[in-house]
């Protein structure tokens, strides 16, 4: 019999990729907001993570196996310019659906991100303690801490830039908003300061079902490329993967949205590169390269 996995947030990029890649493996239960989601033997129901006795019933009804939590605000810029928003999505919800997790045995997978981190140029290790410049991190790092302290059996990802395709026509991502520049033969403006991993969601979906085969518990691993670069960097790669032209790609300047309560630097040079080695030694493989992710990229787009 297949396993189940409650996905909070089924109609975001990454939940939508997460449905998309593990329905042929489990059965699949998702949740959305505002945006229903249609997909052929799937479950899907509206759901505000922020009522938690509503929560607490929809675990308890499906008592999932998994919970994947794909809900929240990942824009830099949104974070900054709604932090409440921003907590209450990012933190206070994941509270109420880790704590149903607790309640009905299920264990509960968060998905963080790299931008907890202080932006150092140096290699960051699982075990390290957070110091984040953003709002977006601090909201992240904020739930880790909980979910860490509180939940009786969980699994944190902490991520790199995740990139591809979304499966929701209205809510176009940066990935397809450069795929999209190249097809109309525009300019593209990408910002050359903030260094960072990258990854293909799709190699995600396939790292965590090999976590979950292995039974791995109350842990924090990083996922993510072997190296880092700038979005910018990352333009010019792709560019070059899926044969496009480079000299559409500009160099922009952009403000990193720092959090002043926070930070403690002006340096709009920032470094997050993760330390994989945990989850290598874990899987018995090594994390790829952001080209060999692209490459993997082009070649499922391709077919």
């Amino acid at each position: 019999m297949k396993k189940t996995i409650l996905i909070f947030g089924v109609s975001s990029f990454v939940g939508s990729n997460m449905l998309e890649s593990l329905k042929d493996d489990f059965r699949i239960i998702g949740t959305y907001f505002k945006t229903p989601v249609s997909s052929p033997g799937i479950t899907c129901l509206p759901c505000d993570v922020l009522k938690k006795d509503y929560v607490s019933s929809l675990v308890g009804r499906f008592r999932p196996d998994f919970i994947l939590y794909a809900v929240g605000i990942s824009s830099l810029q949104k974070c900054h310019q709604q932090p409440h928003q921003a907590e209450a999505l990012n933190s206070a919800g994941v509270v109420n659906c880790c704590s149903a997790s607790d309640r009905y045995n299920s264990k509960f997978i968060y998905l963080s991100s790299a931008f907890v981190l202080g932006g150092e140029k140096t290699l960051y290790r699982e075990q390290e303690t957070p110091f984040p410049e953003s709002t977006y991190g601090n909201t992240l790092s904020t739930t880790e801490f909980y979910v860490q302290r509180s939940s009786l059996n969980f699994l944190i990802l902490r991520c790199p830039v995740l990139y591809g395709r979304s499966y929701n026509s209205l809510r176009e991502n940066w990935f397809d908003s450069l795929q999209s520049a190249f097809a109309k033969g525009e300019s593209v403006g990408v910002n050359d300061s903030v260094h960072l991993g990258f990854l293909d969601v799709k190699l995600l979906a396939k790292i965590l079902q090999a976590i979950i085969a292995k039974d791995v518990s109350n842990r924090l691993l990083h996922v993510s490329s072997k190296d880092i670069m700038t979005r910018y960097e990352f333009a010019k790669l792709y560019a070059k993967v899926f044969k496009k032209n480079q000299s559409q790609i500009q160099k922009v300047s952009s403000q990193f949205p720092r959090d002043k309560k926070l930070s403690s630097s002006e340096n709009n040079v920032l470094y997050f590169q993760l330390d994989t080695s945990g989850l290598e030694e874990f899987l018995q493989e090594k994390m790829p390269s952001v080209e060999e992710s692209l490459n993997y990229t082009y070649k499922r787009l391709s077919l």
